[in-house]
């Protein structure tokens, strides 16, 4: 998993774990983050050292390392969608989105989360298409 980590892909302000010591440092996302930070930033948020715990399993900030699969893209999302159905889904989906959020899904500039890609088969579901949608790709990424 090391052998993909993107650096560029962390969050801004996402907490940094520099405690080497972790016995849970393996299986933490904030210790992954740390180990691969780079020095194009001179400051970062870390966890203060001096509130971690001394038993490691209780540690509040431990986040596990988990990457869920994302979808881009949602270019040819209506292709194949009877014309009404295809117009009256799209306006759904502006209205649960927004359009800034669902132009930049267009655009792939903003992945596709599980939980709206679930979102986006329920809706085609109740319109009665039994057909999954199928997204431009997709790719797996860390759950922040």
């Amino acid at each position: 998993m090391e052998d993909e980590f993107n650096y560029q892909a962390v969050p801004y302000g996402y907490t940094h774990c520099f405690n080497t010591h972790c016995p849970k440092g393996e299986k933490c996302l904030h210790h992954l983050v740390a180990m691969h930070s780079t020095n194009q930033y001179p400051t970062l948020s870390v966890v203060n050292p001096n509130c971690i715990p001394e038993d490691a399993n209780s540690c509040p900030s431990f986040h596990p390392i988990r990457k869920i699969r994302v979808a881009w893209g949602i270019k040819h999302l209506l292709d194949n969608v009877p014309h009404k159905d295809a117009d009256s889904l799209k306006r759904m989906m502006l209205n649960h989105f927004g359009r800034g959020v669902y132009y930049r899904f267009y655009r792939k500039e903003k992945f596709i989360a599980p939980e709206q890609q679930e979102y986006i088969q329920r809706i085609f579901r109740q319109k009665g298409i039994t057909d999954q949608p199928i997204f431009d790709s997709y790719t797996e990424e860390f759950e922040w």
